[in-house]
């Protein structure tokens, strides 16, 4: 037990230093890069913060292996390493750092959500009486997202209100609607006549358009932009591939550096380092590319390379 509360004290030590520095370094870059907007210091202060939390929300699997690095180093200063090594199997030491894993692992699949929080946060800072001229609706669903903005939105005067729609898909418009002449109305807001392209072609309908939104109820929302996408479920097969992976990859770089070639203080990091540098850029490569045919199959391929990985390091132990 006191072996465990040392690697617990030592990895508590380790990630306090890694976010701290981390957190300095983002906040000084983040505040020099906002002096230069209109807002008062606080609200420059407090979004540097924010922006410092996001980029740290966003790089999840990257902090930790900054840590596991300190931590490492830490436990060869002393040879403290060897001694644990030498008392605790590697499946003990594995049950001891699974919650570690398990809340970075938390942390990778939800960095979007987090950092969107974030994002409405600092939103809510920046807009003038908390609320903004321009609202976003993203909808995202597979490779196509969907945007429907609303610029110069004043209910008492709906002139100079405008209506966009756009229908990305693989990051190209291949449909788009544009009004001017918009009109609120008991059941709902209301183009009276718009502007549609679709392939390629652009058209003016005189028809009207009856949005299914509740219009007021946007204004008076803190936000610019807000995804209104349905909620997928949590074990779809693209988030148990990333959620398998992260489990594997975090494990696999843990159990790199307490391997038994690099306990000896001697021994140069280097190698595991560049191996975990490279391991992360595959997999930031496998499920943030754009090959639907064979994503599933790559992502697949990866959890057993991974797999493979950390077998390899168990049977050398």
């Amino acid at each position: 037990m006191k072996i465990i509360k040392l690697l617990y004290l030592k990895y508590i030590l380790s990630i306090s230093i890694c976010f701290i520095s981390s957190f300095v370094i983002f906040f000084i870059f983040s505040l020099i890069g906002n002096l230069n907007e209109n807002y008062s210091f606080n609200t420059i202060f407090n979004v540097s913060i924010l922006n410092s939390l996001q980029i740290i929300i966003y790089v999840p699997i990257f902090i930790f292996l900054i840590s596991i690095i300190l931590l490492s180093i830490f436990l060869r200063s002393k040879n403290e390493i060897i001694i644990i090594k030498s008392y605790i199997s590697l499946k003990k030491l594995m049950i001891f750092f699974l919650p570690i894993v398990l809340i970075f692992t938390f942390l990778e699949m939800n960095k979007k959500n987090l950092t969107s929080m974030i994002e409405d946060i600092k939103t809510d800072l920046k807009s003038d009486n908390n609320l903004s001229t321009t609202k976003i609706l993203l909808n995202e669903n597979d490779n196509t997202k969907n945007f429907t903005v609303f610029n110069n939105i004043d209910l008492k005067n709906l002139e100079d209100t405008e209506y966009r729609f756009y229908k990305v898909y693989n990051n190209k418009i291949v449909e788009a609607e544009f009004s001017d002449d918009l009109t609120l109305t008991k059941n709902g807001l209301i183009a009276n006549s718009y502007t549609i392209y679709n392939n390629k072609i652009i058209k003016d309908q005189s028809t009207k358009k009856l949005f299914q939104i509740n219009f007021l109820d946007i204004i008076n929302q803190n936000f610019i932009i807000k995804n209104i996408s349905e909620k997928n479920n949590f074990f779809n097969i693209k988030k148990l591939n990333l959620l398998i992976f992260s489990i594997l990859l975090l494990s696999y770089i843990f159990l790199l550096f307490f391997d038994k070639k690099y306990v000896n203080i001697k021994q140069n990091l280097t190698l595991p380092i560049f191996i975990s540098l490279g391991i992360l850029v595959y997999s930031i490569l496998v499920f943030n590319n754009s090959f639907n045919a064979y994503k599933q199959l790559f992502e697949l391929l990866s959890c057993f390379i991974s797999s493979m990985l950390i077998l390899k390091l168990s049977l050398n132990e």
